[in-house]
């Protein structure tokens, strides 16, 4: 399996140094890692912010029309992100100062080691999967739970990062 560490790093297992320091392909670690903070960010965006701002200009200002313009921007926003990572990454690689493959391994290696991203990736695909699947329990909207469930996981992981993680300065 080609990123095997990185994905076994992932899902929470404890590597050694070695194992950490064994990537393969740090370039599709690092847009992959690029293309999960877009799909945050576009979502978290669109769903808590966005939203309710048009909605408070524009109207109208009920709580459904609230709840589903947020549902719908957030899913919007989270489809921009999927394009927009590589994009990023590959702009960013191909600029005028750009990313060697050397820069590629070292921010691949960074981001395996930092816990506090790990654990925000985390906790987007288990809101993912856990909010995907109430939804289709309910009878609603899969789409629009798995949404709901990646804002939920990004932001309750994002302050528990905030207030409570270890602190490795």
């Amino acid at each position: 399996m080609s990123n095997f560490g990185w994905w076994r790093n992932l899902l929470g297992q404890k590597l050694t140094d070695d194992e950490m320091r064994e990537i393969k392909h740090p370039a599709l670690e690092l847009y992959t890692h690029v293309t999960f903070k877009t799909v945050q960010a576009g979502a978290l965006l669109g769903m808590v912010v966005i939203a309710p701002v048009f909605r408070l200009a524009v109207g109208p200002r009920t709580l459904l029309a609230v709840k589903e313009t947020a549902l719908r921007y957030g899913r919007n926003g989270a489809i921009i992100g999927l394009p927009l990572g590589p994009l990023m990454t590959y702009g960013r690689a191909t600029s005028g100062e750009g990313i060697n493959d050397d820069g590629m391994f070292d921010r691949a290696y960074r981001l395996r080691f930092n816990r506090n991203q790990v654990r925000v990736d985390q906790a987007s695909i288990l809101g993912s999967l856990g909010g995907a699947g109430g939804a289709l329990l309910l009878g609603s909207s899969v789409v629009s739970g798995a949404v709901v469930g990646l804002v939920g996981g990004t932001v309750a992981m994002g302050l528990y990062n905030t207030v409570a993680a270890e602190r490795h300065l």
